[in-house]
Parts: C-alpha cells; structure tokens; sequence
C-alpha cells in the first residue's frame, strides 16, 4: 500500500510523499519494502476553513443510516448548544447502553446503523466509528471516519516502534469552526482498555 504512517499532523513531507486531503502521507507508488523515513509531526494544530465540496461529502449520509438514527440525532441536536455537545450526547449513549465491543459482531441487514444502535449493539471499533459518523452527520456536523494504527511495540534495542496490522484500529474526525478536524474515538468509551492497550 502507498500509506505512510504519521503522528497527527505531520509538519513536512518526507521525500516521494504527499498530503492527502485528509492530511495522511502517500508515498509515490505502492511501499513492498522497508521504507525509513524521519517526520516531524505537529500535536496541536488547527486543520482551518471546510472546503465546500469536502463540506457536503462530510454529511453525506452512509446507506443504512435508518430513521432511529435520525430521530436520536436530531434530538441530541435540539437539546444540545453545539456539536461538542452532540458528540459528548453519543460517546454518553455508548457508555450507558450497554454496548460490547467485540472481535465476533453479528451479522447486520438492510439497515446496519440502526440495527447496531439499538438493536445488536456489539461491534469492534469500524462499528463505532461509523455509527458515530452517521449520528454526527445526521445531526448536520461535518464528520468522518479514520482509519489508522493505535499503539505498536516499542523495540527498545533498536529504538523504534513496531507496527503491526494487528495495531490497526479505527476512529471517527467532526469539523469545528474553531478548531478544524477534531479526533473524537468511541470506541474509549466502549472499552477503554482497547484505548490504553
């Protein structure tokens, strides 16, 4: 794959590289061997104004976001003085649901948001990322998934971290004016252990 693993938000390209939209690094062509390279990466950062067109694909909603998602949000929204707020209203859902974060998921049908929100309510972090999306984006708040690395292995012999696919993970950005993309993970208020692993 052509991905380059980053810290947010990395401050300059390594050589062969180039920003996504999204501020992940992509290397020229497809990486098949070992890659070094050396970044220096920005931890607090404001990622600026919303482009129009990234505007509108940011709420689009996915198929499957059914009508209970909908009502769910859109009363959040009502009550709520601002997307912050919103966002809290999810992460509280998920904490006093009774949700399960799992390796082994039932299977979904015609209407997989709704079904895992109030239905089956067991998934691993994709099942988390995107019903928190869909929420976010049914409650009118520019949203999006992230996929990514959490964690890795600190080799401390050769001083460098080991990231392995069993690392990946996946988490959700919402937009906000003050600050841009802001990282916001449902699956810590789930399993928390996953987070801190």
């Amino acid at each position: 794959k052509p991905w380059m693993p980053a810290l947010d938000l990395p401050a300059l390209r390594p050589r062969g590289a180039r920003y996504q939209s999204d501020f992940t690094l992509e290397y020229r062509e497809p990486i098949r061997e070992r890659l070094n390279y050396t970044l220096t990466s920005y931890t607090r950062y404001n990622t600026g104004a919303l482009e129009p067109a990234e505007r509108t694909r940011a709420l689009q909603l996915p198929p499957g976001a059914g009508p209970r998602t909908r009502a769910l949000a859109t009363q959040w929204q009502r009550q709520s003085s601002g997307p912050q707020q919103v966002a809290q209203a999810a992460l509280d859902y998920f904490r006093r649901e009774n949700f399960v974060y799992t390796l082994s998921p039932p299977l979904l049908g015609d209407d997989p948001v709704d079904e895992f929100l109030f239905d089956a309510r067991r998934g691993f972090c994709e099942h988390y990322a995107a019903a928190f999306v869909a929420l976010m984006r049914a409650a009118g708040i520019p949203s999006r998934v992230v996929v990514g690395y959490l964690g890795g292995e600190l080799n401390t012999a050769g001083d460098y971290l080991i990231v392995r696919q069993s690392d990946a993970h996946a988490w959700a950005e919402i937009w906000l004016a003050e600050r841009g993309w802001v990282r916001v993970d449902p699956t810590g208020a789930i399993a928390p252990e996953r987070i801190e692993l």
